[in-house]
């Protein structure tokens, strides 16, 4: 593409250094920079060089993560472009650059995305505003924040987040609908039985508590029964009369044996006499026999 019939290619250093100017350091970085070599025939040969050190990727080789990020990185280059795109200036030629032959000229270089062949239309794209605003939804309108778009240069066309702006319908848009009557009462019996499960949840948790105690209980080893200990007899009731009685009469007949000299008192009143040990071993008793 040409504006005023200087190629965009031609001094693009200084259409960088005005975007980075009014729109912030190393906002350009978007565009990759063009080596331009024409060959025999007027054919001219371009390399393409990013600001990046890494290899460049198309998007269709990235995972799905690393894709999501660098369609969000594209997306925020873009929106940084308004001050540019709105300058009397340059505004039409960083519209034009916004341009890309087709959806490999979007690349991922490390994680910062990078459009290459830009500024460039195919025959087929300019030749209507229909065939613009369809290559543009297959490129770069994906990518295009609100009242954003890519222009042809001499012509009024533009298409705004991938869509014409007039002359075409507006995207289909998914629209949810509105519950019903008849889906609200099937939805009911839903909520109800949640809500039951909810309160059956701790009578469930106790009962499987008391189970498992039940289970430890009976498991054996596990409880340990008191040992029975042997009943004892009851002790036969005492006559207390009786032994009053008794100790009465041994008392009486203490007194007696007491007021009687030492050999005539009978000493089995006090019980056996005690050895002390002091007189020996007891002489053995004589054998039964005849008398000497």
């Amino acid at each position: 593409m040409a504006i005023a019939g200087k190629p965009l290619w031609r001094d693009c250093e200084t259409a960088f250094a005005r975007i980075d100017e009014l729109c912030g350091d190393n906002t350009s970085r978007l565009f990759a920079e063009p080596n331009v070599k024409e060959q025999e025939g007027g054919r001219l040969v371009v390399a393409w060089f990013s600001s990046f050190d890494d290899e460049p990727k198309r998007l269709g080789e990235l995972d799905r993560g690393k894709r999501a990020r660098i369609e969000s990185n594209l997306a925020a280059r873009i929106e940084a472009l308004r001050p540019a795109l709105a300058d009397q200036g340059i505004g039409e030629t960083v519209a034009a650059m916004l341009n890309v032959a087709d959806e490999a000229s979007i690349v991922a270089v490390g994680e910062n995305a990078v459009l290459t062949n830009w500024g460039i239309l195919p025959e087929e794209a300019r030749s209507s505003r229909a065939a613009f605003v369809r290559h543009s939804e297959k490129t770069i309108g994906p990518y295009l924040p609100s009242g954003m778009s890519p222009r042809v240069p001499g012509q009024p066309w533009a298409a705004v987040g991938g869509f014409a702006t007039a002359g075409l319908s507006p995207p289909r848009r998914v629209i949810v609908p509105e519950p019903t009557a008849a889906s609200a009462q099937e939805a009911q019996p839903s909520a109800s039985a949640r809500h039951r499960q909810a309160w059956l949840w701790p009578i469930a948790a106790l009962s499987l508590v008391f189970a498992a105690s039940l289970i430890y209980a009976a498991w054996p080893g596990n409880l340990v029964y008191p040992v029975a200990l042997p009943s004892r007899t009851a002790a036969p009731p005492v006559n207390s009369d009786e032994v009053n009685r008794i100790i009465e009469e041994r008392i009486a007949k203490m007194n007696t044996e007491l007021t009687k000299t030492g050999c005539e008192t009978d000493s089995s009143i006090l019980g056996p006499l005690l050895d002390d040990g002091s007189r020996g071993p007891a002489a053995p008793a004589p054998a039964e026999g005849p008398a000497q």
